[in-house]
């Protein structure tokens, strides 16, 4: 592949060009780039999802508002002090502009003993155990982000030692989520940053070669940010990390380029020969390898955008861009700090090891490496993708001890069933009525579920009014979807009687089963007790949805990568054994990575999956810069092993060097306070030291090591 490059022997003062661009796209990213991650209970699927559109017609049939759970736990819930107290949270709560309605054991039932009496408002407000009532908050359809943040300072206030108020539902979930994102993309975006920029210093020695790079990969990324606004993407729960991405992928064309700068220069060194221009040479060099990893990593990016989940295709778009930008910026703003640069020995030359280092074959580590990697892969069969809600926090802080405490005095995730009479008949009948409460009990002892509140709770509730034997169940719905009891009917039943809903409240700690799974079984119940199940919603449904979303993507994305490599590694390579190589040593990767997260039983959740591709990418580009390297080996005239030994000694330190800038940078995410982010951080750990030796060992062994006992002689 021949390189035409810009002539930058003429721009002497280029690099200071490169820098005013940097601050250029700084300001523009200030001024126009909206940083604040975008994050709500729909962001997960894209409208045209099946279960996101099941969610939607519940919403449009039984008109709700977001639920804020207070779980307000005492030693005597019916004490006078206590009561008084829930009534005074109520009141200040209710004073929120975007709370629209509060319901508690002082505003809703007559009395404690009225409502512990009532079939509705003892499920919906009184724990099982009586040792806590629930303050439920409705909020209107907005951003929670004011109200929550309102709900807390309230809560700091009245929280004492017998009054401990414990918080759930949906927007508070959502809103810790989205504040754990904000504060990781700034604080540990930047930290990872520094650590790259201080651990490359270290390596090159170089303050022209470091100011380059990071000028180059702070471009990179703060262009892809500019472009994704201007194509009306906002930051989301997966691509609040892209920024890293981004800044990485760049990075790796320019650790790779520098290395190949610092041998030419080693190499003229050792010749008594002067390059006219040592960078031009280096970029000459690195370019076709680094083109075609490119290509693999915007492959690998665009396999998710034929997935539904929209985080994940949000990536995949996001990816695709940026893995274009950063090669861009690699070779156009880069050079001039190559040619501004002057070559130095490093540290990394110094400790080189000796040329019968690399010409030995590794046997025995590469076999271990290989068998290693296929008893890891049978703990695929343990991955788990339908993580626990309550795996999103670490445990023992106030905000995970808040969600399990709400988990265990009744479920603490939502889910909407609504269901219709299997014979077509009308729900506002006697017979109805009892058939809806018999299926209401199975529902309440399923295992999984906590509480449930239904249109036979709502009615049994008007059974308990003075002569309301001489009102009809339809008298009663209508009555109940009056104004004066806040139109409570709507939300149960249907105008015309023939569907009503079901609100289930999911408890995750007793769950053993895929979330999926929950739901057929009680679909069917639902069968069972003679009605059809007709339409599931809420978020319990909607995370079953995503975690099946999220392992279909890690299959067929890596599939279709696996398949395109094929193709990549025969061009790459130009022969069957170095692309069957190439192919058999990228498989190692994730057979590491998802095998050992499910032997170890680490939860793989959305926010983690992407770390493999981050891996994959990372493995494909060592991979193709060692494979050209044999090429050009091969064109200096040696054949087959020494080709391979030559390669190694040129590119040993491209792989591994930048994999350690890479784990220094992605080190920083293990210290984060929001446990996917964690797992991202460790995942990719553990991914470049699979990486390391699967390139560097089991490629070259099976790519190019003597088969016959007659070569090995040679």
């Amino acid at each position: 592949m021949k390189v035409r490059l810009p002539n930058w022997k003429k721009l002497p003062g280029a690099h200071w060009e490169m820098l005013a661009f940097t601050v250029v796209l700084f300001v523009l990213v200030a001024v126009f780039v909206d940083l604040k991650p975008v994050v709500d209970e729909n962001f997960f699927f894209s409208t045209s999802d099946p279960g996101f559109g099941q969610s939607k017609k519940i919403e449009q049939r039984f008109p709700s508002q977001p639920e804020v759970i207070l779980a307000v736990s005492s030693r005597d819930i019916s004490s006078p002090r206590y009561l008084g107290r829930i009534q005074k949270l109520t009141q200040q709560i209710n004073a929120i502009d975007e709370v629209s309605a509060v319901k508690s054991l002082a505003e809703g039932p007559k009395s404690f003993q009225d409502a512990l009496a009532s079939p509705f408002w003892s499920r919906m407000l009184i724990a099982e155990d009586r040792k806590s009532s629930n303050v439920l908050v409705f909020l209107e359809n907005k951003d929670p982000e004011k109200p929550i943040k309102r709900i807390e300072r309230i809560m700091h206030e009245l929280d004492e030692t017998d009054f401990r108020i414990h918080i759930a539902g949906a927007p508070y979930v959502v809103e810790m989520i989205r504040r754990s994102l904000a504060h990781d993309f700034w604080y540990f975006s930047l930290t990872a940053v520094v650590l790259f920029g201080l651990t490359m210093a270290a390596m090159f020695r170089s303050s022209r070669v470091f100011l380059g790079m990071l000028a180059t990969c702070t471009s990179a990324v703060l262009l892809t940010l500019l472009l994704q606004q201007m194509f009306g993407r906002r930051i989301g729960i997966l691509t609040v990390n892209l920024g890293t991405i981004v800044f990485i992928v760049a990075l790796s064309h320019l650790v790779y380029m520098t290395f190949n700068w610092q041998t030419l220069a080693d190499r003229m060194h050792r010749l008594e020969k002067k390059s006219p221009d040592l960078g031009t040479d280096a970029v000459r060099m690195t370019f076709p390898p680094s083109f075609w990893s490119m290509v693999c990593a915007s492959l690998g990016f665009a396999s998710l955008l034929i997935v539904q989940a929209k985080p994940l295709r949000e990536l995949g778009f996001g990816g695709v861009l940026g893995t274009i930008v950063a090669f861009g910026c690699a070779y156009v703003m880069y050079p001039p700090f190559l040619r501004w640069a002057i070559p130095r020995e490093s540290k990394i030359v110094e400790a080189e090891p000796p040329h019968w280092f690399w010409s030995r074959r590794f046997p025995i580590l590469s076999a271990a490496v290989i068998l290693v990697s296929v008893g890891l892969g049978f703990g695929l069969r343990k991955l788990n993708t339908d993580p626990s809600l309550l795996d999103y926090f670490k445990p023992h802080q106030e905000l995970r001890d808040g969600l399990e405490y709400v988990d265990r005095s009744g479920g603490c995730n939502p889910l909407t069933l609504v269901v219709s009479a299997a014979d077509g008949s009308k729900l506002n009948t006697d017979a109805a009525y009892q058939k809806m409460w018999r299926l209401h009990g199975a529902l309440e002892n399923y295992k999984d579920v906590g509480t449930v509140v239904s249109l036979p709770t709502l009615l049994a509730e008007g059974d308990r009014t003075p002569f309301s034997f001489l009102i009809s169940y339809e008298k009663m719905m209508e009555i109940m979807e009056q104004p004066k009891y806040a139109r409570v009917a709507k939300s149960f039943v249907t105008q015309d009687r023939s569907q009503t809903m079901f609100l289930l409240r999911m408890v995750e700690a007793r769950r053993d089963k895929l979330r999926l799974e929950v739901v057929d079984d009680l679909r069917s119940i639902t069968r069972k007790h003679g009605f059809t199940p007709a339409l599931v919603g809420g978020i319990y449904y909607l995370q079953g949805r995503l975690a099946k979303l999220v392992a279909s993507s890690l299959v067929t994305g890596l599939f279709w990568l696996n398949l395109l490599f094929v193709v990549i590694a025969w061009i790459v390579a130009r022969s069957i054994r170095g692309a069957i190589a190439m192919i058999a040593t990228l498989t190692l990767v994730p057979l590491c990575m998802l095998g050992g997260i499910g032997w170890l039983h680490v939860p793989m959740d959305v926010i983690s999956a992407p770390a493999t591709n981050v891996c994959i990418g990372i493995a494909i580009d060592s991979m193709i810069h060692l494979v050209f390297g044999v090429r050009r080996a091969q064109r200096d005239g040696k054949k087959g092993w020494p080709a391979w030994i030559a390669a190694r000694e040129e590119q040993w330190r491209g792989i591994v060097y930048s994999d350690v800038i890479f784990a220094a940078g992605f080190a920083i995410f293990v210290l984060s306070n929001f446990p996917p982010t964690q797992r991202f951080g460790l995942v990719v750990l553990a991914g470049l030291i699979v990486d390391i030796l699967a390139n560097l060992f089991v490629l070259p062994l099976l790519g190019g090591a003597p088969l016959r006992r007659s070569d090995r002689e040679k």
